[in-house]
């Protein structure tokens, strides 16, 4: 795992731009029209309290966990680019670590791991390694919540010039049965899907919003 190689070099870049501007801290979303963080967090409240643990798996800048930091015990944000964690409220229980999502380790294990928008930016292999890795992170009877667009019928790539937002980009939105079987072979039990996000939201006709909750 440590060394495993991204292939996904357009996405890397897009976000690496992205990070040399940031104005805003809606930035992190690919579009203005994408931004339903009310939602993500109004969900996740559902699987939390004040004594929760979270890791939270690429941060950004912090416009979920900025409203939940109070509610829970301790989050530990992973965020490859410094420039977004500027923007992640200073508080003791919140931890920042401006690593790569792929190569970073710790030694603790947590209650709650939370992946919102991230995991369509790699690849079949590529995130199947990344669900065993952190697998391994859950306590016993812990959650994984992802938060991505999936192919409705088929997985749908991009890789190239997207029209959408105007510059090179990539995302893989793999089928939602496809990745909930990566989840189960990794080892996850007890995986559900949710469709929590409102019509405006899944403009494309080929992908859909979903939330996976599964727990290990």
């Amino acid at each position: 795992m440590e060394n495993l190689m991204i292939n996904n070099a357009l996405a890397i870049k897009f976000w690496k731009q992205r990070a040399q501007n940031v104005i805003d801290p809606k930035v992190v979303k690919v579009n203005s029209c994408n931004d339903f963080t009310s939602y993500d967090v109004n969900f996740i409240l559902k699987f939390v309290c004040s004594k929760t643990t979270l890791l939270d798996i690429a941060s950004g800048t912090g416009m979920t966990i900025n409203k939940l930091y109070d509610k829970v015990l301790k989050i530990v944000a992973v965020e490859k680019f410094s420039q977004f964690t500027k923007e992640i409220i200073q508080s003791p229980n919140i931890e920042i670590y401006n690593e790569d999502i792929l190569t970073f380790a710790i030694d603790e294990k947590f209650d709650l791991i939370t992946m919102f928008g991230i995991v369509q930016y790699f690849n079949e292999e590529e995130v199947k390694n990344i669900y065993e890795k952190y697998y391994n992170y859950l306590l016993p009877s812990g959650h994984l919540i992802i938060k991505s667009q999936f192919g409705l019928k088929e997985t749908v790539t991009i890789s190239g010039y997207s029209s959408e937002i105007k510059t090179d980009y990539y995302s893989q939105y793999r089928t939602l049965d496809l990745e909930v079987n990566m989840l189960r072979k990794v080892g996850f039990k007890n995986i559900v899907s949710y469709d929590i996000y409102p019509p405006e939201c899944n403009r494309w006709s080929n992908t859909h919003f979903y939330a996976i909750v599964a727990e290990k």
